[in-house]
């Protein structure tokens, strides 16, 4: 296994696709291309030519910045390959001085992300997918 890491890779929707379902998270095939290239930036780990990890951020380039998508294929993962990835874009987000770098996650990783060196606070989130107003 030689993996390396590149920062804005050019990637296609159908290949972060078949990592996000690999997952278990749908595929957006619906609206791939809406999502891809409306980024501050991507980051992604790469197997020989396999995507198996991939992380991307929003941004309005001064106050925040939203780590959207960090996803890891299930064969590699507990390898240090998402806190790579994270180290990455922060690393990155924090050389843009944007003040304030943001992530939403299921309460079973808050140890994951405060080992990245999130402070862990509350939130809310509504899913308009799939909750009924």
């Amino acid at each position: 296994m030689l993996l390396r890491y590149i920062e804005n890779p050019d990637l296609d929707a159908a290949t972060v696709a078949v990592l996000r379902s690999a997952v278990g998270w749908d595929t957006r095939k619906e609206k791939p291309e809406k999502a891809i290239g409306c980024n501050y930036m991507t980051a992604a780990c790469y197997d020989e030519d396999q995507l198996v990890g991939f992380v991307d951020v929003l941004s309005d380039s001064v106050d925040d910045a939203l780590i959207r998508s960090l996803i890891v294929h299930p064969d590699y993962q507990r390898q240090g390959i998402g806190l790579e990835l994270l180290r990455i874009v922060i690393k990155k987000i924090k050389a843009g001085r944007i003040k304030t770098i943001n992530v939403l996650f299921e309460p079973e990783l808050a140890a994951f992300y405060g080992k990245a060196g999130f402070r862990i606070v509350s939130g809310g989130l509504i899913d308009s997918e799939t909750e009924r107003f």
